[in-house]
């Protein structure tokens, strides 16, 4: 060995063969070679000799090995919120790295370091002179905490030819994944971690683990509300709790409630009866007394929510107020209790108006059906129109449209969640009866903050909206007015278009009338366009049209919405000639204050020219009755006739159920009345409206209750929960879901199949599947519930009847579990340690408590040598 440098061989029994095969070559060389004279005879035995010796060493696979003794520590930095911030762990694990690497002996040494909470980020490589670390750039998320993640990281990021250890600053308390795991796989890749555990313990901590509800009640019945609190020390404070239903919060008592907590778990129960169907969502808040030694307030609340039901709720959310008077009236006489509110409306300041809808899925709850009436889509917000298809499929409540000029993909409901919980889609594939549109949009760069981001958003929201049957083009200025893609129908290029204006970057158009021109012959090209529009989007700066460009787009029957942003010119530049051209083209007109409002606008704009979806006549005619379902049993053989309805495509689906349908136009079969089984729950399509337009005749109709009464009761949530209890518990980020199962004699039911959704706070529905693990009892379990928010399982078992019996219930998750542990966990860190062959360090603390970095840094050298810490090697054949 020389060095570094050894030689080793792979198959060293073939070195026998020198001493049995040189000595007898030597010998026979010598006699058969006499001839060639003493130094022509030493060359050529000395060359055979080398020849069969090389021959020998590559048999015997020989191996330069040169070891290479450089060395590279990783550290792993905790970032998660149970670190504690006093005194600052955060500024003090950032100062021990930067001192240990300032401090490493060798200059050929490589370091880098791994910050991680929920997940592991690398804030710098491993490398020969990393940077000082002045803080944090990427920061994690810090609600979790996964060492596991982080460990893993590391070993993926450690160069192939050095010795490798990890220097872990943690407090031990992660709560994803499996360290001790990726300890062992450290150990078998000869990776040595050392530890510098942060330690500490709240001595007077204070947690509201839960509030504990029934998941629901019954009208009038009185609840246990069971506070759960957990304390490390006897200490007092005060107990408030808060109801909410119906976006209205109050406490249950006029003053917070004085309380003694002893050490450990401690209940505090409070009976509330309820006296209203709804939906209850309980929060307690624990206040401790000053000086009480609580030191972290996100502990101190929780949250429980509870169900209760009276009589079928059903919410009905109308575009115009009382424009549904009759329908509301017919329901009400049925027994069926009916809110109504009036969804907001769009102008250029932005949503305006209206009552305030349901925000989150839980403010759905007391409702078993939702009823859509003539309600466009750009009334909602997107996350608003992603709850009411979750709320059907994964809730198992009814969702309804009824039809009108606002309402199916006249609404611009097209390729939204809603369309795809309805049993009809809104795109029409026969031509015959299906009138095209054609838009043409002209971008203007705008003096508005992100000027160039809100002209892509619009645009981009505008032509989602239309149909793939419909024409679009898009105009701009780059120097010249130009054509970002040709006016054409849609079809599968969509996106393709999206991608181009993602890509574009509208100029400062001078003058208007050359854009228009271009729109307008090419509009005019389109002779099978039933409806022709521009969206000009400007600040008013450009040239204003001439007089005889809009005598063009008047003669072509061109409509013009011109939307004003950001003006600078005043009215005497701006809304003047804007607002002139909108109106002699009987186009409107929008001057925006907010450019937020832009996507809603655009949005609308787009539906407006979607008019050919409409189909209507002067002269009623009567629909066709298909089929006598569910909803429609027990009705005469002739309905009243109706003069419109909003063309609809029944969906490809077995599910599907078509009892009533109009035969005008004709050309295709013409949805009135669909329904199905979505999920859990069920949804109707009428593409008629509800009695005031298209309708007229049906309100004065003897059967016209006893109609929408059998519609909406079939759309209802279903109730029948038979005699099932239903469990939740969560533990380590998870929810244990337990069904026991009994029927009407208390005997065990087997052999179900259960099966539904959990919808977590993002109201994203996953399916859930229980198996059954002892008679009567079913297990599942939702893997991921770590989220703040509430979480909703909802579940249907079939029996050997065939019969569905639905239970649903709920958790929430009120904060991290980060703030759960009251102390740290050095033992695990330890035992990390303990199966690399590490070390476990400590911190050094002065007199005065503050951390003496010096002496922590001198208790052992994580750059040190170790001789178990063996460096891979370099082989060389």
């Amino acid at each position: 060995m020389l060095g570094n440098l050894s030689v080793t061989f792979g198959n060293a029994w073939w070195l026998i063969a020198i001493p049995l095969f040189v000595p007898p070559l030597i010998a026979m060389s010598i006699k058969s070679l006499s001839g060639l004279g003493k130094v022509r005879q030493a060359i050529a035995i000395l060359f055979r000799t080398t020849v069969v010796t090389l021959i020998i060493l590559a048999l015997a696979q020989i191996q330069a090995v040169r070891r290479n003794d450089k060395l590279t520590t990783i550290f792993l930095l905790d970032r998660s919120e149970s670190i504690p911030t006093a005194p600052n762990w955060g500024d003090a694990m950032l100062s021990y790295v930067n001192a240990a690497i300032k401090n490493q002996k060798r200059t050929d040494d490589l370091a880098g370091v791994i910050v991680f909470g929920k997940e592991p980020k690398v804030e710098s490589p491993p490398s020969l002179n990393p940077p000082q670390l002045n803080g944090i750039e990427n920061v994690p998320d810090p609600e979790y905490s996964d060492l596991s993640a982080a460990i893993k990281l590391a070993l993926a990021s450690f160069p192939e030819d050095t010795a490798r250890r990890l220097v872990v600053l943690s407090d031990g308390n992660d709560n994803r994944g499996n360290a001790l795991e990726q300890a062992l796989a450290a150990a078998g890749l000869k990776v040595q971690i050392d530890v510098l555990p942060i330690e500490y313990r709240y001595e007077k901590e204070v947690l509201v683990e839960k509030v504990s509800l029934p998941p629901e009640v019954k009208q009038g019945e009185t609840v246990n509300i069971n506070v759960v609190i957990r304390a490390s020390e006897p200490t007092k404070g005060k107990l408030q709790i808060f109801q909410k239903a119906d976006n209205y919060s109050a406490p249950l008592t006029e003053q917070p409630v004085e309380i003694e907590l002893q050490r450990g778990i401690n209940v505090h129960s409070l009976k509330q009866t309820i006296t209203q169907p709804s939906f209850y969502t309980y929060t307690a808040e624990f206040i401790p007394d000053q000086g009480s030694g609580d030191r972290r307030a996100n502990n101190n609340s929780a949250i429980g929510f509870v169900q209760a039901r009276g009589e079928a709720n059903v919410l009905l959310i109308e575009g115009t107020r009382g424009e549904h008077e009759e329908l509301v009236s017919a329901l009400r006489a049925k027994g069926l209790r009916v809110d109504v509110k009036v969804a907001p409306r769009i102008d250029a300041a932005g949503i305006v108006g209206g009552d305030q809808l349901p925000s989150d899925i839980a403010q759905l709850q007391p409702y078993d059906t939702v009823i859509l009436g003539n309600v466009p889509k750009d009334s909602f917000t997107e996350d608003q129109i992603k709850i009411l298809e979750s709320n059907c499929h994964d809730m198992g409540a009814g969702l309804v449209m009824l039809g009108g000029p606002n309402s199916f993909g006249a609404g611009g409901w097209m390729n939204t969640p809603v369309e795809k919980a309805l049993p009809v889609d809104m795109q029409i594939k026969a031509m015959k009866v299906m009138g095209k549109s054609a838009l043409v949009m002209v971008m203007h760069a705008s003096e508005i903050p992100e000027g160039n981001y809100w002209q892509k958003v619009v645009s981009q929201e505008a032509l989602k909206t239309l149909s793939p049957y419909d024409y679009a083009g898009m105009l701009h200025w780059e120097g010249q007015e130009a054509w970002l893609f040709t006016l054409q129908p849609i079809g599968e290029k969509k996106g393709t278009m999206l991608r181009a204006i993602d890509k574009m970057t509208p100029g400062d158009m001078p003058d208007v009338d050359p854009s228009l021109i271009m729109g307008i012959n090419a509009l005019k090209a389109k002779t099978d366009a039933m409806t022709k529009h521009f969206i000009v989007i400007s600040d008013g700066d450009p040239t204003p049209p001439t007089r005889g460009v809009i005598n063009q787009l008047v003669a072509n029957k061109i409509t013009v919405t011109s939307i004003l942003v950001a003006s600078h010119g005043g009215d005497r530049v701006g809304p003047t000639w804007m607002q002139d051209l909108a109106t002699k083209t009987k186009g409107r007109f929008y001057n925006v204050t907010n450019p937020r409002a832009l996507p809603r606008i655009y949005q609308k704009e787009a539906r407006l020219i979607s008019r050919p979806l409409i189909f209507e006549r002067p002269q009623p005619w009567a629909p066709t009755i298909q089929s006598f379902t569910e909803p429609t049993l027990g009705l005469p053989n002739t309905l009243p006739g109706i003069t419109g309805l909003v063309l609809t495509q029944l969906k490809e689906n077995e599910l599907v159920e078509l009892p009533l349908t109009s035969a005008i136009p004709t050309g295709q079969t013409n949805p009135l009345l669909a329904h199905w089984t979505y999920g859990l729950g069920r949804s109707v399509a009428w593409t008629s409206d509800a009695g005031r337009k298209w309708a007229k005749a049906w309100p004065n109709w003897e059967n016209y209750a006893a109609f929408w009464s059998q519609v909406i009761r079939w759309s209802l949530r279903p109730v029948d929960n038979g005699n099932m209890n239903l469990s939740l518990r969560r533990e380590d980020g998870k929810i244990k879901v337990v069904i026991d199962a009994l029927d009407k004699q208390n005997q065990f039911l087997n052999y179900l199949d259960i099966q539904g959704n959990v919808v977590n706070p993002e109201f994203k529905g996953e399916p859930l599947i229980l198996k059954q693990t002892a008679p009567g009892r079913y297990e599942g379990t939702v893997e991921k519930a770590e989220a703040r928010g509430n979480y909703f399982v909802n579940l249907g078992a079939r029996g050997a009847d065939g019969k569905m019996i639905f239970v649903s219930g709920g958790v929430s998750v009120p904060y991290s579990d980060e703030y759960r542990e009251l102390k740290s966990n050095p033992e695990k860190l330890a035992e990390l340690a303990s199966y690399t062959d590490g070390k476990v360090l400590s911190w050094k603390f002065q007199k005065d408590g503050r951390i003496d970095l010096d002496r922590t840094l001198n208790e052992a050298d994580v750059f040190r040598r170790d001789p178990k810490l063996t460096p891979p090697s370099s082989f060389t054949d």
